[in-house]
């Protein structure tokens, strides 16, 4: 006999599921951990790798060396600037006290003037002169920093040059290092997705399904999600490729079971009323019952007297429960043998008297 509680059949099932998910995410914590190891097995490349088969590493030489002479020149150029503003001040300075001594002359008319006066003139003509070999100083330590500045552009120019051929090299071994460790996944990942499939289909009425499904949730979570962002690129090819196929698999299988489940309904109405009747499971009746539907073909039973049909239940007449399915000719309530209560023929019990009703 059935134990037939719904609240204990939910509760059963919650339970079910609780256990498939606990499990299922253990599976997935320690396939992470599998994949991480796998992952440190080999070494990823980096763009540096590849420097040594080049010759960066010499135009960096030469490009710091170029760098260093003009840190050094402007070094000598600071330093010439200082004498610059050195003697530019004391040029100032004489030109400033020379006039203030010329107004001062002037006033006083003083003797020995012309030795003076040709004795400053000859200071400030020192002094300019003196500014103006430094400017040219500065001017030539200019050129010279252009100059090196022209080429460390070169040895920039070579240097872009040889990292692009490093990178070329680093992507080539990139994309073979992608494909190892795809590979490397999709091995371990492969037989963990053909063991769910296998229990999905051969192992749904076992008494431990709900570990079983817990390994299901597992390898789909596997393949699906957990080895979908390590497909390598190429494209998108390799991702529309699997998605393809995957694609064409599942609607193989959808469409052989749409249509072994036709068959298989369509053979079952050419059977007896009470050999279809023996093949529905209390579930199913519940549930037909629920929906007053009938258990076999799934049309509903109720009818409007007026029209004869069940789809036009907002017009106005009576609706009406059929003892028997007007599609499918399916006995659908009958008379308990015991109190004679008119009961959903296809439960096990009266609902009146709690007799057992007998499937004739």
């Amino acid at each position: 006999m059935d134990f037939n509680n719904k609240k204990l059949t939910r509760t059963t099932t919650f339970i079910h599921y609780v256990i498939s998910f606990l499990l299922a995410i253990f599976l997935i914590g320690m396939a992470n951990r599998i994949i991480w190891d796998i992952d440190g097995v080999e070494q990823r490349p980096y763009v540096t790798d590849f420097e040594i088969h080049t010759d960066v590493k010499k135009y960096r030489v030469l490009r710091q060396s170029i760098r260093d002479s003009i840190l050094s020149i402007q070094d000598e150029k600071e330093n010439v600037q200082l004498s610059v503003d050195l003697v530019q001040n004391a040029l100032e300075e004489q030109q400033a006290s020379f006039k203030t001594w010329i107004s001062t002359r002037t006033a006083t008319q003083s003797s020995q003037v012309n030795v003076e006066i040709q004795h400053r003139n000859r200071l400030l003509d020192s002094l300019r002169t003196s500014l103006k070999t430094e400017k040219a100083e500065i001017l030539l330590l200019q050129a010279r920093i252009e100059g090196f500045l022209a080429e460390e552009r070169t040895y920039e120019e070579a240097i872009d040059k040889e990292i692009s051929e490093a990178r070329k090299l680093y992507v080539k071994a990139e994309r073979a290092y992608d494909l190892h460790i795809f590979i490397s996944r999709l091995l371990f990942v492969i037989p963990v997705l053909l063991l769910g499939i296998w229990l999905l289909l051969k192992k749904r009425k076992h008494s431990y399904w709900p570990l079983f499904r817990g390994v299901v949730f597992f390898a789909f979570y596997a393949f699906f999600i957990g080895l979908v962002p390590y497909l390598p690129s190429y494209g998108g090819y390799v991702r529309y490729a699997i998605g393809i196929l995957l694609s064409v698999l599942l609607g193989i299988y959808a469409i052989k079971h749409l249509k072994a489940f036709v068959k298989r309904k369509k053979e079952e109405l050419q059977l007896s009323s009470v050999e279809r009747s023996k093949q529905i499971k209390n579930e199913v009746a519940e549930k037909a019952l629920e929906n007053h539907m009938c258990p076999s073909c799934g049309k509903d039973y109720l009818i409007n007297e007026i029209f004869q049909s069940g789809k036009r239940k907002n017009r106005s007449g009576t609706l009406r429960v059929t003892t028997y399915c007007r599609h499918c000719g399916l006995q659908l309530f009958k008379n308990c043998t015991t109190c004679d209560t008119k009961n959903y023929a296809h439960l096990p019990h009266c609902y009146s008297c709690g007799d057992t009703l007998i499937n004739t």
